[in-house]
């Protein structure tokens, strides 16, 4: 049987390929997200500031346990929230 396109589609593009593209993207960059948090959550220990450590822990195991089924809404609540801790470590800083 043959793979039928729709009239948007280009019969040339390997939509597969470019779907697993898409998701070791998303991988990558779920993994850099739950390093960036485990940099974070070190420099808080060294601060004495154990408020967040659950939080930033949970969110640790999520991106890493997740990272390949992560979807828009997940991955942007996670950039928000280690966006949101840097500002906060830089306040603690000065």
């Amino acid at each position: 049987m043959a793979e039928r396109h729709s009239p948007w589609e280009n019969p040339q593009q390997d939509y597969k390929l470019i779907l697993a593209k898409r998701r070791s993207e998303r991988r990558y960059r779920s993994l850099q997200l739950a390093k960036t948090l485990k940099i974070l959550l070190t420099k808080f220990k060294k601060l004495g500031v154990d408020n967040r450590n659950a939080e930033i822990l949970g969110w640790i195991d999520q991106l890493e346990n997740d990272a390949e089924y992560l979807d828009d809404e997940d991955f942007a609540s996670a950039k928000k929230f280690v966006s949101r801790m840097q500002k906060e470590l830089t306040k603690l800083e000065k």
